[in-house]
C-alpha cells in the first residue's frame, strides 16, 4: 500500500472533485505554490496513486442505454482463458473485466445500445475457447453509481 501523507489525501479529494482544479487555487488552499502543488501531483502521479485524468460521460447521451453484466464459467484451461482474455479486452461495449473466485470465474460490466446488441455480443462470446456458460443480468435502474465513494472513504480515513 502507498504511504500519503495528510497534504497528499487532501490533494487527492479535491482532485476526486474537481480534477481540473487550478494548481493555484490549490496552492493558496495549502499555503503552498503552484509549482509545489505541480510537483506533489507529478509524484503521486510518478508513484502509480494517480491513474491519469478523465471526463465522466452519461453513456445515455452517446446511445448506450442498456448495461448489463454477464457472469462467465469458465474452461479450466490456463491456454484458453489467457487467449479469451485477450479477446474479451477488444470489444468495446465491455467496460470492465474482473476475474472472481466462486460460482463464476469471470464478470463483464457491459454497456450497450439496446438488447439487439447485447445478443450479438452475447452469441460472440459465446463462441470463446473459454465460455462454458454465462448467466446476464440487465440492469433497468441504478440506485447508486459512483464508483469514487469507496476512495473518498479511504481518504478521509487516511
Amino acid at each position: 500500500m502507498e504511504r500519503l501523507d495528510e497534504l497528499d489525501r487532501k490533494l487527492l479529494l479535491d482532485l476526486l472533485m474537481d480534477g481540473r482544479a487550478p494548481y493555484a487555487e490549490l496552492g493558496k488552499k495549502y499555503g503552498l505554490s503552484r509549482q509545489a502543488i505541480y510537483n506533489r501531483i507529478q509524484s503521486l502521479k510518478k508513484r502509480g496513486v494517480i491513474k491519469g485524468f478523465t471526463v465522466e460521460v452519461n453513456p445515455r447521451s452517446l446511445g448506450l442505454n442498456l448495461r448489463a453484466y454477464i457472469f462467465i464459467v469458465a474452461e479450466p484451461s490456463r491456454e484458453a482463458r489467457e487467449e479469451s482474455e485477450k479477446l474479451l479486452r477488444k470489444y468495446p461495449q465491455i467496460s470492465a473485466i474482473h476475474l472472481l473466485l466462486g460460482r463464476f470465474d469471470v464478470l463483464l460490466d457491459v454497456l450497450v445500445r439496446d438488447i439487439d446488441e447485447l445478443k450479438n455480443l452475447l452469441m460472440e462470446i459465446h463462441s470463446l475457447k473459454m465460455v462454458r456458460k454465462t448467466e446476464t443480468f440487465i440492469v433497468y435502474q441504478s440506485v447508486k453509481d459512483y464508483p469514487k465513494h469507496p476512495i473518498e472513504g479511504a481518504l478521509a480515513r487516511g
